[in-house]
């Protein structure tokens, strides 16, 4: 099957096991609402398989039955420390996927036991699939050391399923996986409320909301999203801006004062994104270098539309001109021309808005599901 067809809805018996072993971050949530979704889908039975480590590990208890936990480790130094279990754990999850005859694993976020489980996944006589968020580490990323161990895992799976055109060219490009073996889907929506607030009322003159949102890392353009704000707000228009995650800004701080930023510099929960998101128009991603990115997926999930520079998967994420803005450069003069776009008048912010809503079906957690067991188990 061609991983751009729609597939067939799930035929009967169809038994995945979706595997996340990680502990924070994004993907805590992102497979809770995956398992939430599996269980919906009629002729699926599902099995949601994560660390009891996991940040959102009791939110979990929800999906009853299907849920498969197991333990890692709450440090990164567990990785080796708490390797005398790995034993067990292949046998475990061996038995598992033998005793209720799983056709399929896929690994939602590969982790630095991956390549253990993708063995005896392989060995029960299941096919093991591996989700490939990022073909090369990003600058600055202190956990590159655990991308190394996890793409040499890759060359184990059954198949390989990337979140962007622009991650499944690169894994071609440096001979990481070839070209048969990927197929690409999409990322889909990620909602921290149960509906969205709606947007603050944009009219000329009144401020406008900017977000910076996520790990402050040197690959993110930190310095890109200030130079911005300097520029419009040197060219009259009334920016107030905000600044939200964990890092280093201490070379930043007379610039943040000086715009009137207002800065939360830790890490967030879901719930304070979720509390701070309704007061911003748009969430701007001023990227240097990027695969796709998941506070787009929040961004949208809460209804903002986004504006991206034009590196990696982002520019696959947004529809320039429908549910965001797309840069012509990654240079704040362009990302700069870029919310002068999103903001030509109310209503053309307005219909970006509501084009985001009305589009999200298409970016829905349900639909990747579905486009996830037409690959795994074609």
């Amino acid at each position: 099957m061609s991983p751009h067809d729609e597939p067939a809805a799930a035929s009967a018996n169809r038994r995945i096991m979706f595997l996340y072993w990680g502990r924070r971050g994004a993907m805590p949530l992102f497979t809770l609402q995956l398992g939430r979704a599996a269980l919906t889908i009629p002729g699926l039975e599902p099995t949601i398989c994560v660390s009891r480590q996991n940040a959102l590990f009791p939110d979990y208890a929800a999906l009853g039955p299907a849920l498969l936990p197991i333990d890692t480790f709450t440090k990164n130094t567990g990785a080796f420390t708490q390797a005398w279990r790995l034993p067990a754990l292949r046998a475990s999850l061996a038995h598992h996927v033998k005793t209720h005859r799983i056709d399929a694993v896929v690994d939602l976020m590969t982790h630095v036991w991956s390549p253990f489980a993708a063995s005896a996944v392989q060995q029960a006589g299941a096919r093991y699939l591996a989700i490939v968020h990022d073909a090369d580490a990003h600058p600055g990323d202190p956990t590159t050391w655990v991308k190394a161990l996890t793409d040499h895992g890759l060359r184990k799976a059954d198949g390989i399923i990337t979140l962007s055109h622009a991650v499944a060219d690169r894994l071609v490009m440096t001979g990481t996986v070839p070209p048969e073996r990927i197929a690409t889907l999409f990322l889909p929506d990620l909602a921290l409320s149960e509906a969205p607030s709606p947007p603050p009322e944009f009219r000329p003159g009144q401020p406008i909301a900017l977000m910076f949102l996520g790990r402050i890392m040197p690959y993110k353009g930190f310095g890109l999203f200030l130079e911005m704000i300097e520029i419009l707000r040197g060219r009259g228009h009334n920016i107030q801006a905000g600044v939200f995650g964990e890092g280093n800004i201490d070379a930043y701080n007379s610039r943040l004062t000086a715009i009137g930023a207002e800065v939360v510099n830790r890490w967030l929960t879901e719930a304070e994104i979720a509390a701070v998101l309704p007061r911003y128009h748009a969430v701007v991603l001023s990227h240097t270098e990027a695969s796709q990115s998941g506070v787009t997926a929040v961004a949208f999930g809460a209804g903002r539309p986004v504006v991206v520079t034009p590196v990696g998967g982002l520019a696959e994420q947004v529809a320039d001109g429908v549910t965001g803005t797309i840069a012509s450069a990654v240079d704040a003069p362009a990302l700069a021309a870029a919310v002068e776009r999103l903001f030509a008048s109310p209503q053309t912010y307005a219909d970006m808005c509501a084009n985001v809503m009305t589009s999200r079906n298409s970016r829905s957690m349900r639909r990747f599901v579905e486009r996830c067991i037409a690959v795994a188990v074609p």
